[in-house]
């Protein structure tokens, strides 16, 4: 995706599932960059959505994480990119407008 149309796309995303299962309650994974695209996933913290089960094996060392604010999400994002590109990003927000993002290259 361009021009950060992935924003877009995965705010709705967000949005669609946060009003099912509650904001604080989920978390984000982005993976598999790839030609301007990037695969992600939406699961609860706690639990599984049922019949929509992702699995993936992730890193146990080696992540580095940023707490910001919500929207100052792109420049946390351009901050995050400066150093290079990922190979995995999980994302938490709060109700308050917070946001976790932990990145692993």
């Amino acid at each position: 995706m361009q021009n950060n149309d992935q924003y877009n796309t995965i705010g709705n995303f967000w949005d669609e599932l946060a009003l099912l299962y509650g904001l604080e309650n989920l978390q984000g994974l982005g993976y598999k960059w790839h030609n301007g695209m990037i695969y992600y996933a939406i699961g609860l913290k706690n639990g599984q959505i049922d019949n929509y089960n992702f699995a993936i094996d992730l890193p146990n060392d080696g992540w580095k994480v940023v707490h910001g604010e919500t929207n100052n999400l792109q420049n946390i994002y351009n901050d995050i990119y400066k150093s290079g590109p990922l190979k995995y990003e999980i994302e938490t927000f709060t109700e308050s407008g917070n946001c976790t993002i932990k990145y692993y290259r």
